[in-house]
């Protein structure tokens, strides 16, 4: 048998990597006032934001502890929409009476997520882009100019993210990974085994959904392969896939009846066809019966299709989870919640995942 490791962004996270799309958003904000700031015509602009900076107030940044702190301070209140779209502040209000930037910000889809990333302390974005994308589909006459400018924002992003995750250090080694990557397959995971028993898997993916090269520290041995599914950083030859994944949902299948041009542009399965990575995972796991291993992945919509595919397949005969263990409580069972969502075949689901007192909790660097 054989072991298919599905690793997120949780896997980073747990290594106290920032990689959340918070951080990402944060950054973003700060990096582009910072150019803006360093800039000699106190001018940054992008295909997202053009920011211009008062060379009057912005000395004012410098004494509350740098443009760092300055959107910090916003985005703890729940208020960085408003930072990047006033000029002056209620006075008493706020540390500063003045904004020392004026903000000017090119698409409503990034008004949405900067808007949901400060007020909810959480964004999703790649589920944004999609409901986004059926918004725009409606607009009829307009369709095609929304849909072109939605996409030209979300191309921003991910050039911005590209940029961000390269900044990022190195994580460090947790050698509990080790332990997790290499271990025995337990057949109490699977139904139908003689419950007393372990084995070593013959084969092991490592799915990696991540773009970050975290997980191959701990890659010991010549029967464990990674494959970047969503493509790896700073690799031509293995581009960033971003946008979304579920062609099991019914406003879908409108897409596919539409003259609107654009639509399929950040549908993942498009995205898919440009390198070998999606058929090597096909061979995988067409090729013997396998386990699935849930390392840090939320499991969401965003990559129902391949998901689907994985846990439906009829080589599939167990589903581990690794959970995430927090302030007494875990998210074990809202996996399960997610990872119902991939399955037609409810009693299946029932017979493959493995119960919460079989299942593990993932290591934490703190």
């Amino acid at each position: 048998m054989n072991r298919l490791v599905i690793v997120g962004n949780g896997f980073d996270l747990a290594h106290g990597m920032k990689t959340g799309y918070n951080d990402f958003l944060i950054w973003y904000i700060i990096n582009s006032y910072e150019l803006a700031y360093n800039n000699s015509d106190g001018i940054y602009e992008d295909g997202a934001l053009k920011i211009v900076a008062d060379k009057r107030r912005k000395v004012k940044i410098i004494n509350h502890h740098g443009i760092p702190a300055f959107v910090n301070y916003f985005y703890q209140k729940g208020e960085l929409g408003r930072m990047m779209t006033l000029t002056t502040f209620e006075d008493g209000k706020y540390m500063w009476d003045q904004n020392p930037f004026t903000t000017t910000i090119k698409s409503e889809f990034i008004v949405q997520l900067i808007s949901k990333c400060s007020i909810s302390n959480w964004v999703d974005i790649e589920n944004e882009y999609y409901q986004s994308l059926k918004e725009s589909d409606k607009l009829e006459s307009y369709s095609d100019v929304a849909v072109s400018m939605l996409n030209q924002s979300l191309a921003q992003i991910v050039f911005q993210l590209q940029s961000y995750l390269s900044s990022l250090p190195t994580a460090a080694f947790d050698a509990r990974y080790t332990q997790i990557l290499s271990s025995n397959i337990n057949s109490r995971d699977i139904i139908g085994l003689n419950p007393n028993y372990e084995f070593q898997a013959e084969h092991t993916m490592i799915l990696n959904f991540n773009y970050t090269a975290t997980v191959e520290q701990y890659i010991t041995d010549s029967q464990t392969e990674i494959n970047y599914i969503h493509g790896k950083l700073n690799e031509d030859d293995n581009p960033l896939v971003f946008g979304f994944g579920d062609e099991l949902d019914e406003e879908y299948f409108k897409f596919e009846n539409t003259n609107t041009k654009g639509v399929f542009e950040h549908i993942k399965s498009f995205w898919y066809f440009r390198t070998r990575n999606y058929h090597n995972l096909i061979r995988f796991i067409r090729a013997q019966e396998y386990q699935v291993v849930i390392l840090g992945h939320s499991c969401g919509l965003s990559d129902r299709t391949m998901l689907n595919m994985i846990f439906e397949d009829r080589n599939c005969h167990s589903i581990k989870i690794y959970h995430h263990e927090y302030s007494n409580t875990n998210n074990y069972t809202n996996l399960t919640y997610e990872i119902a969502r991939h399955f037609r075949n409810k009693r299946e689901m029932r017979e493959k995942i493995v119960p919460f007192d079989k299942s593990s909790y993932m290591p934490q660097i703190i």
